[in-house]
C-alpha cells in the first residue's frame, strides 16, 4: 500500500509479511537516538522515514530524498498523514555531484541503473555537503542510504562529511545493479574502511544470521569514538597550522596548537 499509518494494524499486518522492511525498521530503531539528525536518502514513501522520525523525536531530525516526482508526492502525503513534523522531504537524488542526473523508474524502485521496461527522466541531484551548507545544517548522526546501486557515488560525495562527523551508516545492497555498474559490496566496505570505518554486513531478514559482503541485503558502519577524536584533532591542528602566518605568529595561536598536540598525543596513547 502507498498510503500509510504507522503502528496501525493494516501498517503491522504489512510488516508482518515481509521480513525485510521490518528488520529495516528494527535495525534503525536500534541506531538513531533521540536528538539525532538523519540522513534518508532513496525514501520512496516514507516508511524509514517515519520510523526515524519517531525514533529521534521530539529534537531530532529527518532529512528525506526521494527523487522521483511520483513517489516525492506519496512521500509528502505519508508525513502529513502520519503527523510527522520533524521530517522534511526533498525531491532530490544524492549523488557525488550537483545538476541534472539521468534516472530510471522501474516498478516501485527507481535509480541510476537501466533496467527491463523502465521509465527514464531527469532529475536534479546535491551532494550531502552541499545540502548541508545550503540549509546550514551542522551534523548528521546517521545515513541511511537505499539508493538502487548508486550507495558508493553518494558516500564519494560525501566524504568530506563522513571524516569530520563520522555518522552510522545504514545502506542497502543492490549487488545486481552495484555490478552492472562495475562495482561491489567489497567496494563501497573498502571506501568506508579507508576511512577508518569498521563495516559489518548484514542480512535484515534475520539480523542475528551471519552473512557475507557478496550475500548481505545491506551494510552497517560506525567508526569507534576514539578515531573520531583524533581525527577531529588532527583537522582542528591541520586548519590552525594553515591559517597561521609565516611570520609574526600570535602567543595565543602558539599556545592553541599546543594544547591541541597534547590532547591529540593523549588520545592516540588512549586507543
Amino acid at each position: 500500500m502507498d498510503g500509510f499509518i504507522y503502528g496501525s494494524r493494516e501498517f503491522r499486518d504489512e510488516l508482518e509479511t515481509s521480513a525485510h522492511h521490518a528488520g529495516e525498521i528494527r535495525f534503525l530503531e536500534s541506531i538513531a537516538r533521540p536528538g539525532s539528525h538523519v540522513i534518508d536518502g532513496g525514501a520512496n514513501r516514507g516508511v524509514t522515514t517515519v520510523a526515524l522520525a519517531k525514533s529521534v523525536a521530539p529534537d531530532g531530525h529527518v532529512y528525506a530524498f526521494e527523487p522521483v516526482p511520483e513517489y516525492y508526492e506519496t512521500l509528502r502525503q505519508n508525513l502529513s498523514r502520519n503527523d510527522t513534523e520533524n521530517a522534511s522531504a526533498f525531491n532530490l537524488a544524492l549523488s557525488n555531484q550537483t545538476g541534472r542526473i539521468r534516472f530510471y523508474k522501474h516498478g516501485e524502485g527507481s535509480g541510476i541503473t537501466p533496467a527491463e521496461d523502465a521509465e527514464m527522466l531527469w532529475v536534479q541531484a546535491t551532494t550531502i555537503p552541499d545540502f548541508l551548507e545550503q540549509r546550514r545544517i551542522g551534523r548528521i548522526n546517521v545515513l541511511s542510504l537505499d539508493c538502487e546501486g548508486s550507495e558508493l557515488f553518494v558516500l564519494r560525495g560525501a566524504k568530506d562529511i563522513l571524516e569530520e562527523q563520522s555518522p552510522q551508516i545504514f545502506c542497502e545492497m543492490h549487488h545486481g545493479y552495484l555490478k552492472e555498474l562495475g562495482q561491489s559490496a567489497n567496494d563501497i566496505a573498502d571506501f568506508l574502511r579507508d576511512l577508518g570505518y569498521e563495516v559489518q554486513p548484514l542480512h535484515v531478514e534475520d539480523l542475528d544470521e551471519q552473512t557475507t559482503f557478496e550475500k548481505c541485503s545491506h551494510i552497517y558502519a560506525r567508526r569507534q569514538p576514539e578515531d573520531n577524536k583524533v581525527q577531529r584533532l588532527k583537522k582542528e591542528i591541520a586548519d590552525l597550522r594553515a591559517q597561521m602566518p609565516i611570520h609574526s605568529i600570535k602567543p595565543s595561536m602558539m599556545q592553541r596548537l599546543e594544547e591541541l598536540e597534547e590532547e591529540l598525543k593523549a588520545a592516540q596513547e588512549d586507543r
